[in-house]
């Protein structure tokens, strides 16, 4: 047998027999790690796309041996090598199939040897200099693999691979809100899934660090938790609760308490050197304080989970969970401050904190519109269990009073919103004493009527009803006594005068500036005095005003407007009720000229001009005649009416000065000089003399509350006796009664 034919043999046997089972083999490469990722791991090696470049070129070289072409050229002494050229590719071709082919197969067996390909793909990713996780997606499928097959060698490996991952990735983010790679909260929830729907115990210590939390939080170090972890670590422990794994549930509290202790333990302050000693470390202290507060949020949530699922088991376990003697519970609260703290912020009527709680901790079949309510509501009853274990705490530190009341919110806007919703807490308590299941599983049915008067305690809801008769007494006293905010009294000044001045200035254009002395009808205008709550006028609000300062100006303005409008109607000399489309006809009959001037009462003059294409009106004159338009007037006297008179009609409207007495009685404080504006706000519990005249119509307990507001302006409007004034108001058929008057019943006013 010749060399070509051996070479040939070699071709066609692993053409023909040995790459047909070689293709078999990788097509099953999916089917054993379920993985895509895998199977492209292995199409993308550099030895298989070799194999298959040897392959062809040997397949070449055969056919270009058999086609055995002459050389046309004379090349001397290189002829030989040239006529056996054919030859030589063809025997070099299969040694390069044969060597592609060797390695090719040792490929496959890595592959296809679970811990020799694991090995192989941690090597691949440590030396990878790129960020496409290919190797540590392939890794994360043969860890699920791992788990499917419980091969706990392999599991293990992968463990300390994925421990150094997620630390090392950790260390590169330190000090901020670390938010892992995709495929690493993948791997996780993937590895809680299928560890959570074995029953065995062969791989605890897989479960410990992946639903238990560590790989995703770690064990040293000051990064911070990012809101993408917390959605992860949420969905882990759904899957944990989907299966009824408990056990999962309490590896993760394990970790989460020392997460607590070893990384959001408190710190204390530094002070500086110098005699003021500030804080130089408070910025440290308010972000561990903050990330706290975040993680506990998020295990309350767990809490009230647990208690929707009714996993009463599992919420004693983690009662009775502890690392220290004496026990420390991190995870829990150890006053009533912290509970009543807790039910605040979850009641959060307002919607400030939690306006969608439910997207950061859904729980199983909840959703639309009612989850948040729902989600809050477990946590809230959560809080109420929390609330009644406080019975069982025993004391080992003289500082330590489980039941003591926590001290009286600051403000008076906590105060209302912990009185609007104490009475909600109490029939969480009472609807919780009553669930004794959840009572005799927790090992909190020892609490009795009989055993809260041997111990002296006080009843849950007794308890309850004292804060808020607390709460309630400090309410009212600080409501009564509490002083009248300078900067808000300012506030009130300022406003006041310039809406008043702003409605006065309005009406300039119609004032007459001869003063009439003689032979005039005066009407009077004065301000407003009133009883407003105090709460408005002071710092400590227990809800906002956002109209204090304004809100008596706008009736001092509207009166001042009502006013002028009114005295038109009472000077009238004659008036007309007419249709729509002859009021300007009987205007043009007056013959008046630009000596007169047309007051309009509310009167749309764009739809008379569009309407009834009435000819030389606009907003501010008719066919040279001023008009001068009113927004604001007495609708039953003068709306939808326009006034002709002369302008040396028009009215004074002069602005006098407040008696002295009355400036002395009320405390009045000038705060215009020109338009005599004068204001006053009297806080009622310290001015006995007015309080006691204006118990006839309080009780000296409301009055109290209350202060007295002035807003002061004595406006006088002069009228001429016998003033020539012509109303003519648009006929209504669906208001008027009786028929309008016609254009010929007008007449000249000229």
């Amino acid at each position: 047998m010749d060399t070509a034919s051996i070479c040939i043999s070699f071709i066609v046997a692993i053409f023909g027999i040995a790459y047909p089972i070689l293709l078999q083999v990788i097509s099953k490469l999916d089917e054993r790690y379920s993985s895509i990722i895998i199977l492209e791991l292995f199409n993308k090696e550099k030895v298989r796309k070799f194999f298959h470049f040897s392959l062809i070129l040997s397949l070449s070289s055969i056919l270009i041996y058999i086609l055995k072409l002459p050389n046309p050229f004379d090349f001397g002494k290189l002829n030989l090598l040239i006529n056996n050229s054919a030859l030589i590719f063809l025997v070099t071709s299969t040694g390069t199939l044969v060597i592609s082919f060797l390695y090719f197969v040792d490929k496959i067996l890595i592959y296809y040897t679970p811990s020799q390909f694991l090995k192989y793909l941690i090597k691949q990713h440590n030396n990878s200099s790129n960020n496409n996780y290919t190797n540590f997606k392939a890794i994360s499928d043969i860890l699920i693999f791992s788990i499917k097959e419980q091969n706990e060698t392999i599991a293990n490996t992968i463990s300390d691979f994925m421990y150094l991952a997620f630390k090392n990735y950790r260390e590169k983010n330190e000090g901020q809100p670390v938010e892992y790679p995709s495929c690493y909260y993948e791997v996780v929830y993937k590895a809680t899934e299928e560890l959570a729907s074995f029953k065995n115990k062969k791989l605890v210590f897989l479960e410990y660090k992946t639903v238990g939390g560590t790989w995703l939080l770690g064990e040293l170090g000051t990064h911070k938790i990012s809101e993408t972890t917390y959605y992860w670590l949420w969905r882990n422990l759904l899957l944990a609760m989907k299966y009824e794994r408990d056990d999962l549930i309490i590896y993760f509290w394990e970790n989460a308490n020392s997460y607590v202790f070893y990384q959001l333990g408190e710190i204390y302050a530094e002070y500086s050197s110098d005699h003021q000693f500030t804080i130089i470390n408070n910025k440290e202290i308010e972000e561990i304080n903050k990330d706290k507060e975040r993680f506990l949020e998020f295990h309350y949530a767990l809490g009230g989970l647990l208690l929707y699922k009714k996993r009463y088991s599992c919420i004693n376990r983690i009662f009775n969970y502890t690392m220290s003697i004496p026990p420390k519970y991190e995870l829990l609260p150890e006053t009533m401050g912290e509970i009543f703290k807790r039910f605040i912020e979850f009641m959060d009527t307002h919607e400030r904190k939690y306006t969608s709680i439910s997207s950061n901790y859904s729980f199983p079949d909840m959703e639309g519109l009612n989850a948040d309510y729902s989600v809050k509501n477990w946590i809230i009853r959560y809080i109420g269990v929390l609330f009644i274990r406080q019975y069982s705490i025993q004391p080992h530190l003289i500082t330590m009073k489980p039941l003591e009341l926590p001290n009286l919110p600051k403000t008076q806007s906590e105060k209302r919103i912990w009185l609007n919703n104490i009475d909600h807490f109490k029939f969480i308590i009472k609807d919780t004493l009553r669930n004794k299941g959840l009572l005799k599983t927790t090992k909190l049915d020892f609490i009795s009527d009989d055993w809260l008067k041997k111990h002296e305690k006080p009843k849950p809801n007794d308890l309850l009803e004292l804060y808020k008769n607390q709460i309630e007494q400090d309410f009212e006293k600080i409501k009564i006594e509490q002083k009248i905010s300078g900067i808000k009294q300012q506030q009130f000044e300022e406003s006041s005068k310039q809406i008043i001045i702003k409605a006065i200035e309005l009406y300039n254009p119609i004032i007459n500036p001869s003063l009439f002395t003689k032979d005039f009808n005066n009407w009077f205008i004065y301000g407003v005095r009133t009883v407003m709550d105090k709460t408005a006028f002071v710092d400590d609000q227990e809800t906002s005003y956002l109209n204090y300062d304004s809100i008596l100006a706008e009736k001092v303005s509207s009166n001042f407007m009502l006013g002028i409008s009114e005295t038109f109607f009472y000077t009238k000399s004659n008036s007309y009720l007419l249709k729509g489309n002859e009021i300007f006809q009987a205007i043009d009959k007056m013959n008046i000229d630009d000596n007169y001037i047309i007051i309009n009462f509310r009167q749309n003059i764009d739809w008379y001009k569009n309407y009834y294409k009435v000819e030389g009106l606009n907003q501010n004159s008719y066919k040279g005649i001023e008009i001068f338009n009113c927004s604001v007037s007495n609708y039953e006297l003068v709306g939808q009416s326009f006034f002709i008179l002369k302008k040396s009609d028009l009215p004074n409207i002069l602005y006098l000065d407040i008696d002295d007495k009355e400036i002395q009685k009320y405390s009045l404080k000038l705060i215009d000089e020109n338009f005599k504006i004068y204001s006053s706000i009297i806080d009622l519990n310290s001015e006995n003399e007015i309080l006691e005249e204006l118990i006839s119509s309080h009780s000296d307990k409301e009055l109290r509350k209350y202060v007295l507001i002035n807003l002061l302006i004595k406006t006088e409007i002069r009228w001429k006796k016998n003033v020539k004034s012509i109303m003519l108001k648009l006929f209504s058929e669906h208001r008027d009664r009786g028929l309008p008057n016609r254009k010929k019943d007008i007449n000249k006013l000229k």
